[in-house]
């Protein structure tokens, strides 16, 4: 979210030698960390502490703070000596090895104040133009991450009252990871909410590894518009573990020790991962922040069918398919209707997207026609069918198989109303996907702006 132009440059007053007052550019804040951290029987925590002892900042944890069992013992023994150094400025996230010790007694303990309120484990602070997010991915022991847990009630209230600033995020378990233990899909709802917020940055411990992500939607698509880049930085000290699978949009993936240091500017942000002396792995680079996406409103369809030339006097109101495909001349053309209700809207359409679940892909996806609403699902057949009434809005080309699809119905769907929408066939190779009695229903998603 960009900042205000009266928060682009943060000033303070210094003295010069001769006594007279001079204007002195304060620099933009530092965020500095990693998660996974002290472990006795390793000496790379102690490696990745002295490079927190040359960098200014804040420092965040990103949960499994002292191993094996966050307790007040691990606390002092292996996380005292490294990290333990740098506990006046450092913003901890509590991670499952924390919680091995009851109510994460030893965590709370230990960082005090500056890890929350004990049993809850979320928190928030301000650095610069920035609004920093501390969730707890310990959904049972925080109250849970649905959407009417304490937390996320919390999470929206916050965010809210944030508005203007650029937010960033942190926890411990990772809604995609490439790493070890994988995505964690308790915490998509956590994503949901910052994502319609327009947060930036999410950060991430859990598997012992680095990996950066391109800028995504909490469904794993890239948006490079509103996206959030997550990061996942379990690299604090203890053991690092090899990559177990290529997650979506995973851009780079190592396995060194080191941590993740973060300059948020007004409007943009900075990163670089910092290797432990003697390893020569690197990542860095810049992105500009961004506003919360359109308003989304997602509507079920009424009612679907496919018609098929050749046996015109069927219907198939009731499959739970719907066939799209092309043979023309052969008596072969399906066609799929479909009908959906908006209402409730309040701003402009920016866009619209008939979301399907594609079972069989095509090579080449049919193109989509507005038609009438006067037709029933449960008696509309090849014979009766109606025509479309305008030429086509959309052409969707290649549709692979056993993933959701956004067809685009933009220049259809303009407002509240009935919908009527035809899916035509434009080769032989057919296209199957989910009806409204399959596994998978189609939806309307329908994003506006303000008037």
């Amino acid at each position: 979210m960009p900042a205000t132009a009266g928060a682009l440059l943060a000033v303070i007053l210094a003295t010069t030698a001769g006594g007279s007052p001079a204007l002195v550019l304060a620099a933009d804040p530092v965020l500095v960390g990693a998660g996974d951290i002290a472990d006795c029987s390793t000496a790379s925590d102690s490696s990745t502490a002295a490079l927190l002892d040359d960098i200014g900042g804040t420092v965040f944890t990103l949960g499994d703070n002292a191993y094996p069992s966050g307790t007040a013992a691990n606390f002092r023994d292996c996380y005292t000596p490294t990290w333990g150094r740098h506990l006046a400025r450092t913003r901890p996230a509590a991670g499952n090895h924390d919680y091995a010790t009851q109510g994460a007694k030893g965590y709370f303990d230990y960082f005090g104040a500056a890890a929350g309120e004990p049993g809850k484990g979320y928190y928030s602070y301000d650095l610069g133009t920035w609004h920093i997010v501390v969730l707890n991915s310990n959904c049972g022991p925080a109250g849970g991450c649905e959407v009417t847990s304490p937390q996320v009630v919390w999470l929206k209230a916050d965010l809210a009252a944030s508005d203007g600033k650029d937010v960033l995020a942190y926890w411990h378990k990772p809604l995609f990871s490439s790493g070890f233990h994988g995505a964690s899909a308790k915490v998509h709802v956590l994503w949901q909410v910052l994502y319609d917020a327009g947060a930036d940055v999410v950060l991430n411990g859990h598997d012992h590894d680095y990996e950066r992500f391109a800028p995504q939607d909490p469904e794993g698509r890239l948006d490079a518009d509103y996206g959030l880049r997550e990061f996942v930085v379990g690299t604090g000290g203890t053991e690092l573990r090899p990559r177990s699978t290529h997650a979506a949009n995973s851009q780079v993936f190592s396995t060194t020790h080191g941590l993740l240091r973060l300059t948020l500017h007004p409007g943009n942000y900075d990163w670089s991962f910092e290797p432990i002396a003697g390893s020569t792995f690197t990542d860095s680079g810049s992105a500009a922040t961004h506003g919360p996406p359109p308003q989304r409103t997602t509507f079920a369809v009424s009612g679907d069918a496919h018609v098929d030339q050749a046996r015109p006097t069927a219907n198939f109101g009731g499959s739970r398919k719907l066939r799209v495909d092309g043979d023309t001349g052969h008596g072969l053309d399906r066609e799929a209707y479909l009908k959906v209700r908006v209402k409730g809207l309040t701003g402009i359409v920016d866009r619209a997207v008939l979301r399907v679940w594609v079972r069989n892909g095509t090579t080449d996806g049919p193109r989509a026609y507005p038609t009438t609403t006067d037709w029933r699902a449960k008696t509309i057949r090849w014979r009766n069918r109606p025509a479309a009434t305008s030429p086509w809005v959309s052409d969707s080309g290649t549709i692979p198989g056993g993933a959701w699809f956004d067809i685009d119905v933009t220049a259809i769907v303009d407002g509240n109303g009935t919908f009527g929408l035809l899916l035509r066939p434009t080769s032989g190779n057919g296209l199957a996907i989910d009806s409204n009695q399959g596994a998978h229903p189609p939806r309307l998603i329908v994003e506006t702006i303000p008037n």
